[in-house]
């Protein structure tokens, strides 16, 4: 006889809708950080001021 841990025979969704839903908004959140480091710059290094010098 084996034993179950689900005694009642249903059976959990391995990936449910609040699951689902919060890689939905982890995705759209780190789409939007993404476009705002490209739109900053972010990955060219050090930006050059109007006057030519280097800073932040």
């Amino acid at each position: 006889m084996t034993t179950s841990l689900n005694p009642a025979g249903r059976t959990t969704p391995s990936f449910g809708i609040g699951q689902f839903l919060f890689v939905v908004v982890l995705a759209v959140i780190l789409f939007l950080l993404g476009q705002s480091m490209v739109r900053h710059r972010f990955h060219e290094g050090g930006r050059v001021h109007r006057n030519g010098s280097n800073g932040q």
